[in-house]
């Protein structure tokens, strides 16, 4: 200001009672107090010479920072989300001496008001921007920005097709004017952080809902809708805001199973989405406003002109950032960086059933989408386990099967001619065998424990050589009968003086020091059956003990006929 440095010069200049009548000359030109022109003469290099005092900085009024800070949080706690700080000064004073905070006529409002500001604690500076980094993604669909708009004017009138909101009548002091709209017309844009390549699309309908989130992302990432606007491909890193239709269970599945992250975001920050609001405001001002020259009657036509212009924009349009057009920055992108979106079939699924179970068959295998898998390799899979079974899209017709804690990648086995397994072995030819499974060795473990290495047919398990009979009464202690019976008159001749073989064998162990091995043990079944006479029992035990034939004694002949 050219007036406020002739002010500052004139008062270096001025002396005895000059200044008041300088001042007095200037707050009639601008209509400010003496003190702020003197503040103003200050900035601009004017000094009074004066010795600085020594209280300097202490304020006149006794008022302490607490009773400044309770002000200033006044102040801020009123502010409205959108509007800022409402409350003011006069008012926030008014309840600071109501609450005994400040006493009445310690301050003036005015210089109340100097003080905060001074202090950058007044509504200005509480209303200031937070700043904020900038952020960079690192090629073309590295991370991509998504937000949905309802498009404020135009909206769909019955079967009459596209009209032109009348401000007169959609305004914010006539909702209802706003309730008779049952079809609204949304505008959900997508934008690439590093090139700026837009995409946009009009859809008709009640409100924001999954299937139009669906149909518009898988849209954008499928690409081809125009040969002279080549974006396409899915990104590593997705930022949207959390409205319900975004952060419904089966989109945030459908970009897990994509492998699209979504990074966390701070509550009620548009700055993160800031491509997108610039994207918005693009498409609003540049494209939307010549509907005014040439509506649209239906949706299909609004879109084939979006389309026709957004391919053109993207073209031409030089961005200040990078200093190319958006779609020559995104040809930049390199092959390992562009990933294609998978068929509409599997993304279907990926939404539908992303995840399933099947059982393992008898030869390892399992079904999935009418082709086989074999889990052989698996360790510790067999017949009937469970897996789970993942869709991952840009492996196919590769899967993920989840056993236990751990995934494996695996490939389907394919056909021979016939429909036979490509990895089936040909008769006559070769001969394959599936890897053994941990029951299977359990089995074989216990069988060479039973029988050694090698089993003959008929052996017993352990050599015939375990007493599981005969001795369960021994470990009983004699029960003595309550009282006496009355005995029976039996002829000698019937009491039969046998005994069985297991009885024989106990009498041959604990008789006589030779072991009974498998083969004397079949021997005597053979010659004797299943029991034998006392008499030749005992020949039978002494032959056996002085080591002779035992079946040379008579009784044993005897009995043999």
């Amino acid at each position: 200001m050219d007036w406020a440095r002739e002010m500052a010069e004139r008062l270096g200049q001025a002396v005895n009672g000059e200044k008041d009548r300088i001042i007095a000359e200037y707050q009639g030109l601008s209509g400010k107090s003496p003190a702020t022109l003197y503040r103003i003469a200050a900035k601009h290099g004017f000094g009074s010479g004066r010795k600085a005092r020594q209280d300097r900085g202490q304020l006149k009024s006794g008022l302490t920072d607490e009773q400044l800070r309770f002000v200033s949080t006044l102040i801020q706690e009123s502010a409205r989300e959108v509007k800022g700080t409402i409350l003011p000064l006069s008012e926030a004073l008014q309840i600071a001496i109501d609450n005994g905070v400040i006493a009445p006529g310690q301050i003036s409002e005015a210089r109340l008001q100097a003080i905060l500001r001074e202090r950058e604690m007044n509504s200005t500076a509480l209303d200031a921007v937070a700043p904020s980094i900038r952020m960079a993604s690192e090629h073309p669909n590295h991370v991509h920005i998504f937000d949905a708009s309802i498009c404020i004017q135009y909206y769909l009138k019955g079967g009459k097709g596209l009209r032109i909101m009348d401000e007169r009548d959609f305004r914010e002091k006539k909702p209802a004017s706003f309730d008779k709209i049952k079809q609204r017309l949304f505008r959900l844009v997508l934008a690439d952080h590093f090139s700026h390549q837009l995409f946009f699309k009009y859809y008709v309908a009640a409100g924001e809902n999954q299937q139009v989130t669906f149909d518009f992302l898988t849209s954008a990432w499928r690409g081809g809708h125009h040969e002279k606007l080549p974006f396409r491909g899915v990104p590593k890193y997705l930022l949207m805001d959390a409205g319900s239709a975004n952060i419904a269970k089966g989109i945030l599945n459908l970009l897990e199973r994509l492998e699209i992250e979504i990074p966390k975001n701070m509550p009620h920050n548009p700055r993160r989405q800031g491509s997108a609001e610039c994207a918005q405001e693009i498409i609003e001002t540049h494209f939307e406003a010549r509907l005014r020259f040439e509506p649209a009657s239906t949706i299909e036509e609004l879109n084939a002109w979006a389309l026709d212009w957004q391919a053109h924009w993207n073209a031409t349009r030089i961005h200040r950032r990078h200093g190319m057009t958006r779609t020559a920055c995104w040809l930049t992108i390199r092959q390992e960086q562009l990933r294609d979106l998978p068929t509409d079939e599997i993304l279907r699924d990926l939404y539908a059933e992303p995840e399933v179970e099947r059982t393992v068959r008898q030869d390892n295998t399992i079904s999935f989408r009418a082709l086989d898998y074999r889990l052989k390799h698996i360790a510790g899979i067999r017949p009937g386990k469970k897996v789970r079974v993942v869709l991952r899209p840009y492996h196919w017709p590769e899967v993920a099967v989840v056993f236990g804690e751990a995934e494996y990648l695996v490939s389907p086995v394919g056909k021979l001619a016939g429909g036979f397994s490509a990895d089936a072995a040909i008769i006559g030819r070769e001969f394959k065998a599936q890897p053994e499974t941990a029951v299977q060795k359990a089995r074989k473990a216990n069988e060479n424990l039973a029988f050694g290495e090698e089993r003959k047919k008929g052996d017993a398990p352990f050599g015939g050589t375990l007493q599981v009979f005969g001795h369960q009464a021994d470990k009983l202690v004699a029960v003595p009968m309550p009282r006496r019976g009355t005995p029976m008159e039996v002829s000698r001749s019937a009491v039969a003086q046998e005994i069985t073989m297991v009885e024989l064998f106990k009498r041959i162990r604990s008789e006589t020091d030779v072991a009974i091995t498998t083969a004397l043990n079949q021997e005597l079944k053979a010659f004797f059956g299943t029991s034998i006479e006392v008499k030749a029992a005992d020949a039978v035990i002494e032959a056996i003990a002085a080591g002779l034939d035992w079946r040379e004694p008579a009784q044993v002949r005897r009995q043999a006929l």
